[in-house]
């Protein structure tokens, strides 16, 4: 069985390397047409959307995506020049051609493999965030240019995607700019949120991942840490700090990340699901930009949020753990923070009321971790990106279907 084992993993890793010289050869040779092609993971993830909606007033872009694409309409509907905005599925002949046929390439994961660009072709890895943890490097993402939101983070991506210095991109990460557009008060509503409240979101970074492709998850899934409710100390810190927030008015509310095994359903906080996101039609930064503060902990939403300039707190119980299985790629990780690290339910008390009413203190630290870290924190995110890569605006948005 395990010689049979070892000979499907040769046949496989053959097919692999196969498929990977077609595409190559189908980027290098096909005939270059104008448009764009646009790729996230998941597909509503921030910085494909923005890309998609802020390049179709310059040029017709071709959406490549994983559902239905009538599914996803609502996340481009009110963008401006969405008419050259084609959404198709990934896996078909016509995105193929798209692909092949792209002038531009712009993806969050890699895409079909991310074989080498073409000089005549420019790939872009808008990646999906800055901070301070280890990447897997699980798949290759070969790219002309990588985008990032900070000097610190920006240098160390350049590095493991090997763009080099000119290939760096440090515009801020595109969806940011869903801050300007932040959700309604109905919006809230269909949340279960009161919008007349002060909002706190928790958004913790995954220990252990649960991916929905099962036949993938062999190399998808993997545990950093052991998931927080699983710790009754956690769960117990959880429940008063929820107890906190409601006598303070306060609406303390938790968002998994979309891979998270955990969903913390026992956290005696308010759940946000991506489920609920999408059928209240509310993109995640567009929630962060509703909330009063945020909490977090080696996620890379700090970084974005701190263009609102509002209080951040760390919420990392399981520090130790975490930085033995998964590593940090800063020496001192707690020495960079722009906000408070929180251990017991004192701590989110007194966080809590930074939210309602902040000291002072509170911006200079967050000033100071800006300029430490090289924050890109101005508006407008996207089109700065868009603009450094020379894409000119086209007087018509329409071009040939592949």
């Amino acid at each position: 069985m395990s010689g049979f084992r070892q000979l499907r993993r040769r046949l496989d890793a053959s097919r692999k390397r196969f498929r990977l010289a077609v595409v190559q050869a189908c980027v290098n040779r096909c005939p270059t047409r104008e448009h764009a092609v646009v790729a996230g993971s998941p597909d509503d993830e921030g910085n494909s959307v923005e890309v998609v909606r802020r390049l179709a007033r310059r040029m017709p872009v071709y959406w490549l995506v994983g559902d239905d694409p009538s599914s996803l309409a609502w996340l481009v509907c009110d963008a401006g020049g969405r008419t050259s905005v084609r959404t198709v599925r990934r896996n078909t002949v016509r995105a193929y051609w798209a692909y092949f046929t792209a002038r531009y390439v712009f993806f969050t994961h890699g895409l079909y493999g991310s074989v080498h660009p073409p000089a005549h072709k420019t790939f872009v890895n808008l990646w999906h965030g800055d901070g301070p943890k280890v990447r897997k490097g699980f798949a290759t993402a070969r790219s002309t240019f990588v985008v990032s939101g900070t000097q610190l983070w920006g240098r160390q991506r350049a590095r493991s995607f090997g763009v080099g210095e000119r290939g760096l991109l440090v515009t801020g990460n595109p969806r940011v700019d869903q801050f300007s557009r932040p959700a309604s008060d109905a919006g809230l509503r269909q949340l279960g949120i009161d919008p007349a409240k002060p909002l706190v979101l928790w958004l913790p970074t995954y220990r252990t991942t649960q991916y929905r492709l099962n036949r993938i998850g062999a190399v998808r899934n993997w545990s950093d840490a052991h998931v927080l409710s699983a710790s009754h100390e956690v769960i117990s810190t959880l429940d008063e700090a929820a107890r906190e927030a409601a006598a303070r008015g306060v609406t303390l509310a938790v968002k998994a990340h979309h891979l998270d095994a955990d969903k913390y359903a026992v956290s005696g906080l308010h759940l946000v699901t991506g489920e609920a996101l999408r059928e209240a039609r509310i993109g995640l930064y567009q929630l962060l930009g509703r909330a009063d503060g945020l909490i977090t902990d080696y996620s890379s939403v700090w970084t974005d949020f701190l263009a609102l300039d509002r209080p951040i707190g760390f919420y990392c119980p399981d520090f130790d753990e975490y930085v033995a299985g998964r590593s940090l790629n800063v020496d001192d990780y707690p020495a960079l923070l722009p906000g408070p690290m929180l251990a017991d339910p004192s701590d989110f008390a007194d966080f809590l009321r930074s939210c309602v009413q902040e000291p002072p203190s509170g911006r200079a630290a967050r000033n100071a971790t800006i300029r430490t870290i090289g924050a890109c924190t101005a508006r407008g995110a996207t089109e700065r990106l868009l603009d450094a890569l020379r894409i000119p605006a086209h007087t018509s948005a329409q071009t040939s279907a592949p």
